[in-house]
């Protein structure tokens, strides 16, 4: 059963003073490796396609109320592995589908979990980890065309993954926070900020302009909406019909968005205008959608060794491990892979999603989709300069398909109690024996009395 205000009662095996919940630690187990999993390699993406069936076995008592209403959503990893059928490199196309379906489905699980507050906790611990080593190690990289510069990039070459992880960090911590303000748990409050500080040295030590801008929409939702959980519906409803109405225009202004996010970035950080390179990966990518604007190439077929368009662009670029490389455009990137087709398939399931999202905010709110909906719109404010929601074993993903499928409730948590055996022990009746004048006799005098006397039979004198 679907329940949205279910209690946030403990559950679980104690530990001193702490609880240990599978949700929770199911979060912290799965985007560990996922934060680390440049560093892990084929080793993390193993780790976290073994724990995704063993989460499922642990929820297999709410598994079909969990994916049921929102089973639409792996219609996107569906449609991805139905482009098998037409894809230039069909075992890769393969592979890469069925990573992305686990890494759905373990979103979806994440949402649906009965107690959220530990699901965010267990978030919150494996981010302040990677954020907290990274910075540690204090890798940097050149930056800027003007005054340059230097920027934080931790334990990759990447500044762009380290601000993305702090900013997804900043807003996680700062959820667990409101929620331990709520519950009283104090410890929390304090690991929490701890957490929010530190991921906000990080985001500005890198010095992301995409990492900041979708940081400032994620902090404003969460900041407007939360106090609306405590106002009226019908007030409620028109604010995010509001707020509704200004994405919708966003979206039509989609190509005015990613000017505008260019020249911000290039003023903020003195950067490079084209911002490193991206407006010519989407010139070259307009050319290959010219020629399978349809059905588009087949899911994860074109960045792959061997294609030579891939391997010229990976030479322009300087990259040298030939992979792990985009088109920094989630739309171009859906159009070079699963064609216009896969857009309007993937476009209608996430509207479908946010207007349930819109829905249930408006008619049962609570803290734990305001987290989800903040989570949603960083991504959607990073789509334009970044390829979001449709990478295999990545974090962003897993929280892409947790916000939306967010929008249909969780399942209450049911504890079955354990029935004690009934042990049958017999009954000793006694009853009343009396004698009358003729001799010995007896007569039951239960059912006259309405009690039970014993009195023994004795001789007539």
């Amino acid at each position: 059963m679907i329940d949205q205000d279910a209690p946030e009662r403990p559950s679980g095996p104690r530990v001193g003073r702490l609880t240990l919940d599978a949700n929770g630690l199911f979060a912290l187990a799965i985007f560990l490796p996922l934060l680390f999993i440049v560093q892990l390699a084929t080793l993390g993406a193993a780790f976290v396609a073994a724990l995704t069936p063993i989460y499922l076995f642990v929820r297999r008592r709410g598994l079909v109320r969990a994916l049921l209403p929102r089973a639409f959503l792996l219609i996107v990893p569906a449609f991805a592995m139905l482009s098998v059928l037409w894809s230039e490199a069909p075992r890769e196309t393969f592979r890469f589908a069925a990573q992305l379906g686990l890494t759905a489905l373990a979103g979806l699980l994440l949402s649906s979990a009965p107690r959220q507050e530990t699901v965010v906790r267990g978030m919150t611990l494996a981010f302040l980890t990677y954020v907290a080593v990274a910075v540690v190690a204090g890798g940097k990289v050149g930056i800027g065309v003007g005054a340059g510069g230097e920027a934080l990039a931790g334990l990759t070459e990447s500044k762009n993954l380290l601000g993305d992880i702090a900013s997804t960090g900043l807003l996680i911590s700062m959820a667990a926070v409101m929620m331990a303000i709520r519950s009283r748990s104090w410890i929390w409050v304090t690991i929490g900020g701890l957490a929010m500080a530190l991921d906000l040295y990080a985001v500005v030590a890198a010095r992301s302009a995409g990492a900041l801008l979708g940081l400032g929409m994620g902090v404003a939702a969460m900041c407007a909406l939360t106090p609306l959980t405590k106002v009226g519906p019908l007030l409620r409803g028109w604010l995010t019909g509001a707020v509704a109405l200004c994405l919708l225009a966003g979206g039509l202004g989609y190509r005015t968005l990613v000017t505008g996010m260019i020249n911000l970035g290039a003023d903020l950080f003195d950067k490079d205008p084209t911002l490193t390179g991206r407006t010519y990966l989407w010139y070259r990518a307009a050319d290959l959608i010219r020629e399978k604007p349809l059905l588009g190439r087949g899911y994860y077929a074109f960045w792959r060794q061997g294609n030579t368009d891939a391997e010229g662009l990976w030479r322009y670029f300087g990259i040298e491990s030939r992979g792990g490389f985009t088109f920094h455009n989630t739309l171009i990137d859906i159009l070079v892979t699963l064609g216009w087709l896969g857009v309007v398939v993937i476009a209608v399931v996430v509207l479908i999603a946010m207007g349930a999202m819109l829905r249930r905010f408006v008619e049962r709110p609570d803290l734990s989709l305001v987290f989800w909906i903040s989570i949603l719109l960083y991504q959607m404010a990073r789509t334009p300069i970044e390829t979001i929601g449709i990478a295999p074993f990545y974090f962003s993903t897993v929280l892409t398909f947790g916000a939306l499928g967010a929008a249909f409730g969780r399942v209450r948590q049911v504890t079955v109690a354990r029935q004690r055996p009934v042990v049958r022990r017999p009954v000793l009746q006694l009853r009343a024996w009396e004698v009358d004048r003729k001799g010995p006799g007896r007569r039951d005098a239960d059912s006259a009395a309405g009690r039970s006397i014993w009195r023994p039979s004795q001789p007539t004198p």
